[in-house]
């Protein structure tokens, strides 16, 4: 039976079902459908099998250059979305089954104060909504600020998840993105978008079921946006606080007023899952006022996402995120093109004397080293499949000393640098080549 038809067939039975066999499908496909070519096997694929799923549970005994000593940990970027639509049932399983160590969510609030999980604030890139007439009503513009530079952005002809009630959101399915060809479109219009509770249920039972624990990483998308109308002005990441205290992932550190989330209506958590070993959970934002107030409310670390912040690429820059984060994490080329390049690169300007007094621009070389050095871990991203263009600036400019030729070379830099996580796409190709480097270090 071809593949497309048999998912049309599992179409007929629930989603629940269709995302479990599905990612089992995708697991035996992925090497026929968007495997490299034979001249980049070697930069990919072991010599050797490899379990993947319970890869990060073999006693290493190599020492790597991350703050721990430990190798590092690799982050699903929006579950598995190499092979599956992003932040879909099926994404997150497939991310579990290639061997994940955390598990991405990115967060949302609906008109109805429900969090739901979706990468951008609106649902027309991602989904099939615009064939949805009864949502047509809905279509609009919207300005906010956008976290990563803190000025305005303007969004239009869109459907915005906060103008949205969850009733409305649950008739919406995901695709798959088809801008990149060799990803899988069989998948498109059968998972539905996920709450927040959702997903964390969905890490649990993955938990049990593949018998190894998963982190959580949700990240609180602009919460401003969110914030807008509500009750108090940090409602959205109070929500999100006492879901993840709920299911175990964090405790709440000083008082929130939990009267007025009553509406909530967290279930119940089965008896199975009473004393299983959970992972570890880290909260993240580019909001730097949100991620120093979860901080501050809960014992979970902060994931400090900064981009296009000149002043934060400096000592006192560090100094200053330091005070509440325990991770950073940055898009990647910060640690290869340097900062003053990648922000001139990016359309973002700084005052010179600023970034002086402030100790001016950390070499990219020193900013892995500068990062440990105040106790704080690092987290780049985004690492692509191999298919996908790697996204330096030193493929399109010259004046760089080192530019990766391929996916190996691009993550054994990453490695030697010390970085302690990675947000990783295709998950099978990051973690052969984090178990390569791993041997090499022995």
């Amino acid at each position: 039976m071809s593949l497309p038809l048999c998912i049309s067939k599992l179409k007929r039975v629930s989603p629940v079902v269709v995302a479990i066999v599905a990612t089992f499908v995708v697991s035996a496909a992925v090497v026929l459908l968007v495997s490299p070519p034979s001249s980049m096997l070697a930069n990919v694929i072991p010599t050797q099998p490899l379990n993947l799923a319970s890869a990060s549970k073999i006693a290493y005994s190599a020492k790597w250059n991350t703050l721990s000593g430990a190798m590092p940990q690799l982050v699903g970027h929006r579950g598995e979305k190499a092979f599956m639509p992003e932040h879909s049932l099926a994404s997150y399983w497939q991310a579990a089954l290639e061997g994940a160590d955390y598990i991405e969510p990115d967060l949302g609030l609906t008109k109805d104060g429900h969090l739901v999980v979706n990468h951008n604030e609106y649902l027309g890139e991602s989904t099939n909504i615009a064939t949805i007439t009864s949502l047509a009503h809905l279509k609009t513009n919207k300005t906010w600020i956008d976290d990563t530079t803190g000025m305005n952005q303007t969004v239009t002809d869109e459907w915005f998840i906060c103008d949205m009630t969850l009733e409305q959101i649950k008739m919406v399915r995901i695709n798959q993105d088809a801008r990149y060809p060799w990803r899988p479109q069989h998948f498109n219009g059968i998972f539905g978008v996920l709450t927040f509770e959702e997903y964390l249920q969905t890490i649990l039972n993955l938990t049990a079921t593949l018998k190894r624990p998963f982190g959580v990483i949700p990240e609180l998308k602009s919460p401003k946006l969110y914030n807008r109308g509500r009750p108090y002005d940090r409602y959205f990441e109070d929500r999100a606080i006492l879901t993840l205290e709920h299911y175990g992932w964090a405790n709440i550190t000083r008082w929130i007023n939990r009267a007025l989330h009553a509406d909530l209506n967290l279930q119940n958590i089965s008896h199975e899952f009473a004393g299983m070993q959970k992972g570890p959970s880290a909260w993240q934002s580019f909001d730097l006022d949100t991620a120093r107030y979860l901080a501050q409310y809960t014992d979970a670390p902060v994931v400090a996402l900064v981009e296009k912040l000149p002043w934060a690429f400096t000592p006192k820059g560090l100094d200053r995120i330091a005070e509440f984060a325990k991770i950073i994490s940055s898009w990647k080329d910060l640690y290869i093109a340097g900062p003053a390049a990648f922000l001139e690169s990016s359309g973002i300007s700084w005052d010179e004397k600023e970034i002086a007094d402030m100790g001016g621009f950390i070499d990219a070389k020193d900013l892995a080293r500068e990062t440990h050095a105040r106790g704080m871990e690092l987290s780049p991203y985004t690492f692509y499949d191999s298919h996908q263009d790697m996204g330096y600036l030193c493929t399109a400019t010259s004046g760089t000393t080192f530019c990766p030729r391929n996916r190996k070379e691009e993550l054994f830099y990453f490695f030697e640098l010390g970085v302690d996580y990675l947000f990783v796409e295709n998950i099978v190709e990051a973690s052969t080549l984090r178990l390569e480097y791993n041997n090499m270090l022995k």
